[in-house]
């Protein structure tokens, strides 16, 4: 058995899902922290 698998279309397809999905719930995240710290900085 080879250990390296081929990664079917519809397995690209969930994972670039994923990362869509990350990447729309650390944008808020981000932001959030990132206003945070600018806060503390000028304070």
């Amino acid at each position: 058995m080879s250990s390296y698998e081929w990664i079917t279309p519809e397995e690209v397809a969930r994972i670039k899902k994923r990362n869509k999905t990350i990447l729309y719930v650390s944008m808020p995240v981000a932001t959030v922290v990132l206003t945070a710290l600018v806060t503390m900085l000028l304070n």
